[in-house]
């Protein structure tokens, strides 16, 4: 619970977001939607986890789709994410999704090698129909 108020913190008056999955009262998955706090003119997808043994139920891309829906709410027309290198299952469904690197990089573990890679998502308004 600390790791998420350290995460959320003052963040939630600048617009961070958090959205949940619960079935039952378990909680199945979450994601951080807001702003990035390298740049506040990009919104910024963060933390999105679902239960592995949940995947493949759709969970992901709906709290995917809240968290763009809030980030497109508070008038953001591009958005960040970073992703593992090594986690080309969640490289690939972002991709797929339009999501593209954007040639950034960073360390999130050195003695192991462990790198993050930076991508990002021009926001389009919903289709609408007449």
């Amino acid at each position: 619970m600390a790791q998420w108020e350290h995460w959320l913190g003052a963040d939630w008056d600048r617009g961070r977001r958090p959205f949940v999955a619960e079935d039952r009262g378990e909680l199945v998955g979450v994601v951080l939607a807001g702003p990035d706090p390298d740049d506040e003119r990009r919104g910024q997808l963060a933390r999105l986890y679902v239960a592995p043994e949940r995947w493949g139920e759709g969970i992901g891309r709906q709290l995917y789709d809240a968290a763009i829906d809030c980030l497109r709410d508070q008038g953001f027309t591009t958005a960040t994410l970073w992703v593992l290198e090594e986690n080309q299952r969640a490289r690939t469904w972002y991709e797929r999704l339009g999501w593209l690197q954007n040639g950034t990089r960073k360390t999130t573990y050195a003695p192991a090698g462990i790198e993050d890679l930076g991508y990002e998502l021009t926001i389009t308004m919903p289709d609408t129909v007449p």
